[in-house]
């Protein structure tokens, strides 16, 4: 699936000589933030290390600021999508979430629908 103007889903930032060939895990949702914002987000975890995450947070943080000023036809502040990489309590590996803050639950459901899309691998 095309992803005007992208092009490209998530998947191809995995074949890019950055990442680590393994098992990372892909989980998209939503989820409150304060004063009635809603946030979509993208968290990918088994990331080989700090920069690893760090690499593919800000390319899919390029890609989602792209699709959304595709949408609305105009400039978008690069702060409307945030980006953060940790290593999780508990775990091992580094994960990456980025993360889109929106005005309304249905705006959040719309990008979750557009973010699943974007995060699915096709057969291309």
């Amino acid at each position: 699936m095309d992803f005007p103007p992208l092009q490209h889903g998530i998947m191809r930032h995995f074949t890019e000589p950055e990442i680590t060939p393994g098992a990372h895990a892909i989980f998209v949702g939503t989820k409150p933030a304060d004063e009635g914002w809603v946030m979509a987000v993208v968290r990918i975890d088994g990331c080989a290390d700090e920069v690893e995450a760090a690499w593919l947070g800000g390319r899919i943080r390029d890609d989602l600021l792209t699709h959304i000023r595709h949408l609305e036809g105009r400039k978008v502040p690069r702060d409307a999508v945030i980006s953060e990489h940790a290593v999780p309590a508990g775990g091992a590996d580094w994960s990456v979430a980025v993360y889109v803050t929106l005005g309304s639950n249905e705006q959040a459901q719309a990008m979750k629908q557009f973010l699943t899309a974007y995060a699915t691998p096709t057969a291309n």
